[in-house]
């Protein structure tokens, strides 16, 4: 089964929009991308690498957040018509980012113009987590989206699980291993204690650190911190990948996973684009990785 990671993709644009009309945190944010983002992230590079994903032809293309700025209602509506084009719903899995679920509002736009990519929750569940984590079970596969989004005060950009929905992981962690699947989870903040900076990280890392030695998925991706990163936790092989718009060497991941008699073979692929190439520049592999794990 062939799985490609993108994230961080930062697509819209928030020309015409004016600062003094903007509150709160969103006026940082705004500073933010007018003096820096705007400069790195290149709608050019996020179609390049959008071409490149969709010739892949992969089973399910994984999304880990970020698609906006600062979280209006018009980057929402932006976004939606970059989703439909990486692919539908049944083969593209979303989970938000903090710049997703940004300031008031945000998660009221997300589910209203992301409804198809995003779990469905009643109108009367306006708690972030709700619907999450949320599941797609394949014959020898689990993949399980967390939604680490909350809403933080200005100049923080942590994130948070909460006790119910890291109860609810560690339950469909159980429910899978004992059905033998090969485990995969996504997350958009860093998933343990000491990858970030506190003002980035996840507030509850050393409880998810916790649940996942207790039920250890064999893979976890994730993004936030716009670089390619690798480390080998325990059992579990965990990836953060480049931004998918980043002028800075935008990248992508393919993991190939084929159920063997003993278990699983993995191969890992990483794709980027070199950094300040031009629009015609092809996408090398800048690193490969192959492991095998036994049922």
């Amino acid at each position: 089964m062939r799985l490609i990671h993108l994230t961080d993709p930062h697509l819209s644009s928030l020309d015409g929009q004016r600062f003094l009309k903007l509150r709160g945190k969103r006026r940082s944010g705004y500073l933010s991308w007018y003096r820096n983002r705007r400069h790195i992230h290149n709608p050019d590079v996020l179609e390049k690498l959008t071409q490149a994903i969709r010739a892949e032809e992969a089973d399910q293309v994984l999304l880990t957040g970020d698609l906006v700025h600062i979280g209006l209602d018009s980057e929402m509506a932006e976004a939606a018509g970059w989703l439909h084009e990486l692919g539908p719903p049944g083969t593209v899995m979303l989970i938000p980012g903090n710049h997703d679920n940004y300031a008031r509002g945000s998660q009221q736009s997300m589910r209203h113009h992301w409804a198809e990519y995003l779990p469905q929750a009643s109108s009367s569940e306006t708690e972030y987590t709700a619907g999450y984590p949320v599941s797609q079970n394949f014959e020898h596969l689990q993949i399980i989206g967390l939604n680490s989004a909350c809403t933080t005060r200005i100049f923080s950009a942590a994130g948070s699980l909460g006790p119910e929905q890291r109860a609810r992981l560690g339950q469909a962690l159980k429910t899978g291993r004992a059905e033998g699947k090969f485990q995969l989870v996504l997350i958009h903040h860093p998933p343990f204690p000491g990858m970030t900076r506190r003002r980035k990280s996840l507030q509850d890392d050393r409880e998810l650190e916790e649940l996942m030695i207790e039920h250890p998925p064999q893979l976890v991706l994730y993004g936030h911190l716009h670089r390619d990163r690798e480390h080998i936790h325990g059992q579990t092989h965990i990836y953060c990948t480049a931004s998918a718009s980043s002028s800075l060497g935008a990248s992508y991941r393919v993991f190939d996973i084929d159920r063997t008699e003993p278990g699983w073979n993995c191969q890992m692929r990483l794709m980027t684009l070199p950094a300040n190439s031009a629009r015609s520049a092809d996408l090398v592999i800048t690193a490969r990785a192959s492991w095998s794990i036994s049922a």
